[in-house]
Parts: C-alpha cells; sequence; structure tokens
C-alpha cells in the first residue's frame, strides 16, 4: 500500500512516522518548507521562548473579520510546521471541550481523548498523575517558579490577590486558576513531533520525505483520488505521485484549497476560478474557527532581560458569564521587549471559549503559490465579543492590583469598549475549515475517522478537521488526534490491530 501525505506539519510528522513502522506501507510525505535535523537549527527555531515570525514563515495575512485591518496570520514554513515556530505552548484545554467535539464525532468525547493525550506526553513534572503519561514522546516542562521575571511574579501575585486560584498543573482536568505554562521543551528547548516522530523513522526504507514541493490538487478518476499533483519549487516541473491513499496535513489554511483546486468544495468557490465541480461539498473551506487575541500594551518600570529568554512563563485562566453561561478566558503576560528605547510589556487576552464559525478558506486562483483568501470571522458572533470585553475588564483589574500596578503604567485608551475590535489578532489556533460531522450534517467533510467526505481515498488528519476549537492551544490537541486518526487509518486499510487505543506505555 502506497500513502502520500501532504505536508510535513505537525500532523504529518506524527502520521509519517506511525504509518511508516508498518514495512508493508510506503510512505511518501510532501512539504515545501526546509528540513532540518538535530543539531542543525537556526537559533531562532531552536528555542522555545516565543513565536517565530521573522524566518520560515508563510507570510499570510488575513481580512479579520469585525476587524478592518489585514493582518499577519503566522504559519510556520519548514518540516514540522507552526510546531516549529510557536511559542511551544502546550495546553490541553477543558475536558468539556471535547466532550462537545463528541456531538460532531461519536468517540472524540474527553474520555477517549484522554489516553491518546497521556500518550504522547513525558510530563517531567506530573507524569506520575493518573491523567498525565511519562513515556510519550513529547516532554512537557514548566519554568519553574524561582526562575520568574519581576513582572510575572508579580502578575500572579496581583492575580491571586484578586481571588483567582494558584495552579500548579494548567492541564490537570478542570483547572482554572494562575499558574506556571506548561511547554513542549528542554533545557529552554523546542521538542516537536519534527525531532521525536519524523527523524527517528527517517531511517527506515519505506519513508521518503521531499522538501522543496508545492502540493496541488489530487489526482482524481471519478471520484477515487489516486494520487497528488505538486510542483517542484526550484524547477517549476510539475511532478505526479501515485497513490492509494492520500492524506492531507496541510494545516487549516491549505488543506482546504487543495480540495478547491481539485474541484471538490461549494461550487461558488471553484466555478469563478474556472475549475469544473467534481463533488460539491459545501462545508469545504467554510465554518474555520480561531481564538482572537487581544493585547493591552504597558511601559514597564524594571529592566527587560537580556535576549534570548523567555517571554511567556505563566498564564491565568478564568471565567466570565456571558449570556448566562460561563465562559472561559486566557490572560497571558509578556516578559517584556524594548522598542523605541522603551521598556514595553503586552498583556494579552484569548477567547479561548469561542463560538464563532464565520471564518473561512478559499482561494484566488487555480495557481497553488497564491496564498489561500483567508477570513477570519473574529469575534463576529456577540458572545465573543462579549467575552472579549469581560476579559479585557478582567486584564487590567488584574494589571491596577498591587503588586503588579506598581511595575506598569497604562498606554492610552486602555479601557476604550472598541479596544477589541481594533486590534484583535490571531492567537494562531485556526481549525474547522475541513471539519468532522455526521452525515446527516450537510457542512460535514470529513468523517469521524478523517475521511473526506464523497470521495475515495482521501482523508485529512490535521487541525482542518477538528470540529471546535478547544479552550487552549491546539498544538497537544493536534499531536493526540493525529494519533488516533493514523491507528483508526491502520485499523480501516487492514493493517492495524481491531483495538483502537494507544499502545501500552513502554
Amino acid at each position: 500500500m502506497r500513502v502520500v501525505i501532504a505536508g510535513a506539519g505537525t500532523a504529518g510528522c506524527v502520521l509519517a512516522a506511525r504509518l511508516s513502522a508498518d514495512p508493508g506501507i510506503d510512505v511518501v510525505l510532501l512539504e515545501s518548507g526546509p528540513h532540518y535535523r538535530a543539531g542543525e537549527w537556526p537559533p531562532e527555531l531552536s528555542h522555545a521562548y516565543r513565536i517565530i515570525k521573522e524566518t520560515h514563515d508563510w507570510g499570510f495575512t488575513a481580512q479579520a473579520g469585525a476587524s478592518p485591518r489585514g493582518v499577519h496570520v503566522p504559519r510556520g514554513h519548514v518540516v514540522g510546521g507552526s510546531s516549529i515556530t510557536n511559542a511551544a505552548i502546550a495546553l490541553r484545554g477543558l475536558p468539556e471541550h471535547y466532550d462537545d467535539w463528541a456531538a460532531f464525532a461519536p468517540g472524540l468525547d474527553w474520555a477517549t481523548m484522554l489516553p491518546w493525550f497521556r500518550f504522547i506526553e513525558t510530563d517531567t513534572d506530573f507524569g506520575s498523575e493518573p491523567y498525565h503519561g511519562d513515556h510519550g514522546p513529547i516532554p512537557i516542562a514548566r519554568h519553574p517558579r524561582d526562575t520568574w521575571y519581576p513582572l510575572i511574579e508579580r502578575f500572579a501575585e496581583a492575580a491571586v490577590a484578586r481571588g483567582h486560584a494558584w495552579v500548579p498543573d494548567h492541564n490537570a482536568p478542570g483547572a482554572v486558576g494562575i499558574g506556571p505554562t506548561p511547554f513542549n521543551m528542554r533545557d529552554g528547548k523546542r521538542q516537536t513531533p519534527a525531532d521525536h516522530y519524523l527523524d527517528p523513522a527517517l531511517s527506515r526504507d519505506n519513508l521518503t520525505l521531499e522538501v522543496g514541493v508545492r502540493v496541488d490538487r489530487l489526482v482524481l478518476d471519478g471520484t477515487r483520488a489516486t494520487g497528488l499533483e505538486a510542483i517542484r519549487e526550484d524547477t517549476g516541473e510539475r511532478v505526479t505521485y501515485e497513490a492509494d491513499h492520500v492524506i492531507l496535513c496541510l494545516g487549516t489554511y491549505q488543506s482546504p484549497t487543495v480540495l478547491l483546486r481539485s474541484g471538490v468544495g461549494p461550487a461558488d468557490a471553484i466555478t469563478p476560478h474556472g475549475i469544473k465541480v467534481v463533488h460539491e461539498l459545501p462545508g469545504v473551506g467554510r465554518g474555520m474557527q480561531d481564538h482572537p487575541k487581544i493585547s493591552y500594551r504597558f511601559w514597564i518600570g524594571s529592566d527587560i532581560p537580556q535576549w534570548p529568554h523567555p517571554w511567556i512563563q505563566a498564564l491565568l485562566t478564568s471565567k466570565a458569564e456571558v449570556n448566562d453561561e460561563e465562559r472561559l478566558f486566557q490572560v497571558m503576560p509578556y516578559v517584556g521587549f524594548v522598542d523605541g528605547g522603551h521598556r514595553i510589556s503586552e498583556i494579552n487576552v484569548q477567547v479561548a471559549d469561542s463560538r464563532g464559525r464565520t471564518g473561512r478558506v478559499g482561494i484566488q486562483s487555480t495557481n497553488p503559490m497564491d496564498q489561500p483568501v483567508l477570513h477570519m470571522g473574529w469575534m463576529e458572533e456577540a458572545g465573543d465579543r462579549d467575552l472579549a470585553v469581560a476579559a479585557g475588564r478582567e486584564l487590567l483589574a488584574v494589571a491596577r492590583t498591587k503588586p503588579l500596578a506598581d511595575l506598569l503604567d497604562e498606554w492610552p485608551n486602555l479601557d476604550d469598549p472598541d479596544h477589541a475590535l481594533r486590534t484583535v489578532e490571531t492567537f494562531h489556533h485556526p481549525v474547522a475549515s475541513l471539519r468532522m460531522g455526521l452525515a446527516s450534517d450537510p457542512m460535514a467533510v470529513t468523517d469521524g475517522e478523517g475521511r473526506i467526505r464523497g470521495l475515495d481515498g482521501v482523508w485529512c488528519m490535521d487541525a482542518s478537521v477538528i470540529p471546535r476549537v478547544p479552550s487552549a492551544n491546539t498544538h497537544l490537541a493536534v499531536i493526540a488526534l493525529s494519533e488516533k486518526l493514523g491507528a483508526e487509518f491502520l485499523t480501516g486499510t487492514g493493517y492495524g490491530s481491531a483495538a483502537v487505543s494507544p499502545p501500552p506505555a513502554a
């Protein structure tokens, strides 16, 4: 059996390693960005201190929904994808939001997902707890409190003074409060699926990684996929990769564009580009969700640590009542930076319990070199706007509480009720552009195992299929879900055992 995986981001690295563990499966992994082996990482990519936007980024911009501004939406352009360029935050989110997934695809509830979360991690602080793992491929650690910088320590003290609970483990089920941020890191270095899944597997004869390849479209015989057509970026040569199964792992922004260029999706997104509709699937590229981020800036009355240093060390999660319902938000302080001779910190709100489903992905043309058309849809849902405003009020209340207040001077107009709409950006967690759903759901693109509905031999197993954005950073959720979907793929194609569950710990 030959499987071609489009995209060597988080999901692609996981799946390439897991599927190629069976010598009867020939796996080809295609990626546009470069591949760095251990010890070869450029310095800006190796640390786990902040999001990297200056290099190895696709450079995508998006229309920001409720905001009139075009905004940069970073995505990693490198083997490992955004796991190489993100802030390495390793959060799960609240169990009840995974239970919500099961309404779209039975079998994705928290009780089912928890063993996969345990399976993928080695939590160096809480690995002995029953809801954690200590033998998985992804190390998870936290900055000890005695290493926190003054602004972070004062933020924590102010949050506790405001009545927020101390939370030593934000990944404990139901944890809400102030505590250290968990990271997929070891000694300040990021630990990714590229390092811990893909690279060890590349010694296998049945796994091939090709970089510098831009995936264009499916090769279809009717509604049966027989491969992928791609372009070699150095020469412009068109290449066809034959396959028994194609798995899309290009991410929420780019997996839908492959289907659209292939004539699969809503007709009004395809025919204007002169593409014939092969299979009308209304949900392709529709219903995307993301966590909006709203930044509040302050001047800092203390020294900024010499770079490189962690930008993030602690996190506050809390709830606000919106329309008679408690909804979760995050507040995340940055240690600080120097800009124009001024010492500045941002404290950010994340609308973690985001409900808006109005974002969408489209194509500009038939040319795969053109960036996707991205409409984020942030805070177009009234409840999301109300939650952002309530979260901003609590952020300012903490900032105005001693001992943090003694360290900060506010920028003007932070109390402006339109501040959230004027400054909204991405917290880098887009999902649901090819979301899962029941057969009766007209907007469902994939089933609960990642198959593209109405096509044979085509799957998607990246963040695109997540039916609702979890109340946390999505990195761990994508790894855990990819592991689960990979096991189900092996079982469904006759290569796996009948029991689709995490293997026993080593």
